[in-house]
C-alpha cells in the first residue's frame, strides 16, 4: 500500500491495516493462536483455541470489513476496524474456538495472493470466497482434530456461512449475527445495484431447511434490517429447523458482546 493512502487513511481517523491486525492480536493475545491458511487461491487469517481435542469446532467468521471509504470508494485493504466476529469469539466460552477472517483482510504483503478489490465488494460472497472458505474450515478442523463445526458469521460472514453450510456435511448448527441473508433485498433496502457477481444465501435457503439455526437481528441495525432475515426466512418454506430472533436495543456492531456469553451458550435446534 502506498505511503499516501496510508496518510489518507490516518488523516480520516481509521488505524491503518498494520495497526488493525495489530489491534485485533493483543485482543486475542494468550487466548487465541493466530496462523495464515493458504487455500489455493487466498491466504486467510485465522485464530484458534483449543484446550482439549474437542468433537465440535466453533469457527467465527468475520463481516465485510472495511469495504468502502465512501460510498463511491471502495478501500484499499479490507481489514476491519471493529472486528465484531473477533470479539463475539473471544467471549465465547467454548472449549474449542476458532476465528476465520475473510479474503485479504488481516494479511500483509507476504500473504496477499490473489487479493483485488472485487473480493471485497462486488464479489464478496462470491465462488471464489465461498470456495477458500470452505478449504480453511477443512484445515482448521485438521489442525484442532474436530469432526463437526459450530459455524459463527457476522454480517456478511453470516452470508458467508450460510453458503459453506449448504455444501458440508459436517456442520452441527448455524448462527448468524445482523447477517444479509438476503442480498438482494439488502441491496433493494439501500437502493443500490444488487450483487450480481455474488452468491445469494436466500436462493440455497430450501437447501438449508434441515439444519438447525439461529439468526439474530438488531432491532437498531440501520445497515442489516431485520426485514433483510425476513426476506430469507420466508424462502426456508419449513422453518422447523430455523428462527430468527430480533433484540431490542442492539444495532449493527453495538449491543452484541455484551449479550453473547448468553448467547453462545444457545444451540440451534429443529422443533
Amino acid at each position: 500500500m502506498s505511503p499516501a493512502i496510508l496518510l489518507l487513511l490516518v488523516a480520516c481517523g481509521t488505524p491503518a491495516p498494520a495497526d488493525r491486525k495489530e489491534s485485533a492480536e493483543a485482543m486475542a493475545t494468550g487466548n487465541m493462536v493466530p496462523a495464515y491458511l493458504q487455500t489455493r487461491q487466498f491466504d486467510l487469517y485465522s485464530l484458534s483455541r483449543t484446550n482439549d481435542p474437542q468433537d465440535l469446532l466453533v469457527v467465527y467468521i468475520e463481516g465485510d470489513g472495511l469495504a468502502w471509504l465512501r460510498i463511491d470508494e471502495a478501500s484499499p485493504d479490507p481489514t476491519p476496524v471493529t472486528p465484531t466476529a473477533l470479539r463475539l469469539a473471544l467471549a465465547d466460552g467454548a472449549p474449542a474456538v476458532a476465528y476465520l477472517a475473510r479474503p485479504c483482510q488481516f494479511t500483509d504483503e507476504a500473504h496477499r495472493r490473489n487479493c483485488r478489490t472485487a473480493f471485497w465488494t462486488s464479489h464478496r460472497y462470491g465462488e471464489d470466497v465461498v470456495a477458500a472458505t470452505n478449504e480453511a474450515l477443512d484445515m482448521l478442523k485438521r489442525r484442532t482434530g474436530a469432526q463437526r463445526l459450530g459455524l459463527v458469521g457476522f454480517s456478511g460472514g453470516g452470508a458467508i456461512a450460510a453458503l459453506v453450510a449448504a455444501r458440508r456435511g459436517d456442520v452441527a448448527w448455524l448462527k448468524t449475527v445482523a447477517a444479509p441473508l438476503d442480498t438482494d433485498a439488502f441491496a433493494r433496502h439501500h437502493g443500490v445495484a444488487p450483487l450480481t457477481q455474488s452468491l445469494n444465501p436466500a436462493d440455497i435457503a430450501a437447501t438449508l431447511a434441515s439444519l438447525p439455526q439461529l439468526h439474530l437481528a438488531g432491532a437498531d441495525d440501520r445497515i442489516v434490517p431485520a426485514a433483510t432475515g425476513n426476506a430469507y426466512m420466508t424462502r426456508l418454506r419449513d422453518s422447523r429447523c430455523a428462527s430468527l430472533r430480533i433484540l431490542p436495543g442492539t444495532g449493527h456492531h453495538d449491543g452484541w458482546e455484551t449479550r453473547w456469553p448468553d448467547l453462545a451458550q444457545e444451540t440451534p435446534i429443529c422443533r
